[in-house]
């Protein structure tokens, strides 16, 4: 992430105190008790939320877990987390009720945030399954990673599995974070990518962002204190 998006999620991200959320401000003798924001998380049936929520705790956040398209169509910051594949379950969330929730929230431009599965929704299409439509938030497809790619140069090197499991770096800022995945996004608009990894030969897409709108390849919430501060800079930049 580069230029003016370093203020919300960049390499100059406000440090995370091992203290945790629950720090308390002072006003001259006086303990203020930081304000919690409250924090939609989407049940989609697409994965375990409670490590998602669990983190989201963590940073300070007031979570609420809920499937009901109502409420997240007049929650003010959204969290849609995803594990898995397309088919027909994402199927229904695109044409179905919640699709049109969660293109609601980031028409508003409240604060919204797609994890794994949950980024990659946000796009034009998938591959996976013989081809699945996504919301069409951002311009760009879904692939899955070759299956050829050599995990070195010299001759002889073992093919590198796919799915792509494990930490990895991510740039520009160099920190590490979970990744467990067979597909990646090709984004049409460079401008929509905040971070990028590399695998193999591909280098897609870590971070997407634009304007609150922002999307993690990635695990945050298995990726220790890199992500806790990914969804600590993510509450806060959504705060406007």
């Amino acid at each position: 992430m580069t230029g003016a998006k370093l203020g919300v999620l960049g390499s100059s991200r406000p440090r995370l105190e091992k203290t945790g959320p629950s720090r308390a401000w002072t006003c001259g003798k006086t303990a203020l008790a930081p304000m919690p924001r409250e924090v939609i998380l989407v049940d989609s049936q697409l994965g375990n939320l409670d490590s998602v929520e669990h983190a989201l705790i963590q940073v300070g956040a007031s979570v609420h877990i809920t499937s009901d398209p109502d409420r997240v169509a007049t929650a003010r910051t959204v969290v849609f987390p995803g594990q898995g594949s397309f088919g027909p379950a994402t199927q229904a969330i695109v044409d179905g009720a919640m699709g049109e929730a969660l293109r609601m929230v980031i028409e508003r431009g409240d604060p919204f945030l797609g994890i794994c599965l949950g980024m990659q929704i946000l796009f034009d299409h998938s591959d996976e399954n013989g081809g699945h439509a996504g919301l069409g938030v951002f311009r760009g497809q879904v692939r899955r990673f070759p299956a050829d790619m050599p995990a070195g140069e010299q001759p002889g090197a073992r093919m590198l599995k796919i799915p792509h499991v494990g930490w990895n770096d991510v740039q520009p800022t160099g920190d590490h974070f979970y990744f467990t995945h067979s597909y990646f996004v090709e984004a049409e608009d460079a401008e929509d990518v905040m971070w990028t990894c590399r695998y193999g030969r591909v280098e897609f897409p870590a971070a997407i962002s634009r304007g609150h709108v922002f999307g993690c390849q990635f695990h945050p919430e298995k990726s220790q204190w890199a992500g806790l501060r990914f969804l600590r800079s993510f509450i806060l930049g959504g705060r406007g």
